[in-house]
C-alpha cells in the first residue's frame, strides 16, 4: 500500500516535467540560439525522484537476493530432513510451501510470469524431487546473486518456473 502511495507520488510529481521535455530545443529555457546545449542537468527535484527511483531498484534487488539465499537454505534443510527420514515431515510441507512462494516472488521480480511449463525429464521417485529442487535452488541463488538489478534474467525465471514444478510434482509423488 505504501509504496503504491509512493508511486503515484511519483507519477505526480513527473507529470510537470513530462509536458516540458515535449518542446523543442529553441523553445526550452536555458537553450542556446546557435544551437548549443546548456549546462543545466535538470531540476533537483527531477534528481531526487531519479536517486529515489534507483535506491527502490536495489532494495527489491536485494530483497530478492535475499529471498534466492532463504530459498537455497529451504532446499538444502529439505534434502538433509528427507534424507535423515526418508519421508516429508509435517515441517518439509510447510519448507515446501515457503519455497514455492519464495520462487514466485522471485520469478516475478525477474519479470516473469505464471505460465506453466512442463518439466523436461521430471523425477519419477520423492527423493530425486526434492535431490534436484534442492540443486535448482542452489542454482537459482548463484543466478540471483550474479543478475545485476537492471537486467531480467531469463535463466532466474527459468529456475523459477522449474523450482514451483518440481514442488508440485514432489507434492503429487507418493511417499513410501
Amino acid at each position: 500500500m505504501l509504496r503504491t502511495v509512493a508511486l503515484a507520488a511519483v507519477l505526480l510529481a513527473l507529470n510537470p516535467f513530462g509536458a516540458r521535455a515535449q518542446t523543442t530545443g529553441a523553445e526550452q529555457p536555458g537553450a542556446k540560439p546557435d544551437g548549443q546545449r546548456s549546462t543545466d542537468f535538470g531540476s533537483p527535484e527531477a534528481e531526487m525522484l531519479h536517486r529515489a527511483e534507483i535506491r527502490r531498484e536495489e532494495e527489491t534487488h536485494k530483497e530478492m537476493v535475499e529471498r534466492a539465499d532463504e530459498a537455497a537454505q529451504l532446499g538444502d534443510e529439505l534434502l538433509s530432513s528427507y534424507r535423515k527420514n526418508n519421508s516429508l515431515t509435517r515441517e518439509d510441507q510447510k519448507r515446501l510451501e515457503r519455497l514455492e512462494k519464495l520462487a514466485r516472488k522471485i520469478r516475478g521480480g525477474a519479470g516473469g510470469s505464471d505460465d506453466e511449463e512442463e518439466l523436461s525429464d521430471p523425477p519419477e521417485k520423492i527423493d530425486g524431487a526434492v535431490t534436484r529442487l534442492a540443486k535448482v535452488a542452489g542454482d537459482l541463488k548463484e543466478s540471483v546473486s550474479k543478475t545485476s538489478r537492471l537486467v531480467i534474467s531469463g535463466n532466474v525465471i527459468r529456475r523459477s518456473n522449474e523450482m514451483i514444478e518440481l514442488i508440485r510434482r514432489i507434492r503429487t509423488i507418493k511417499q513410501p
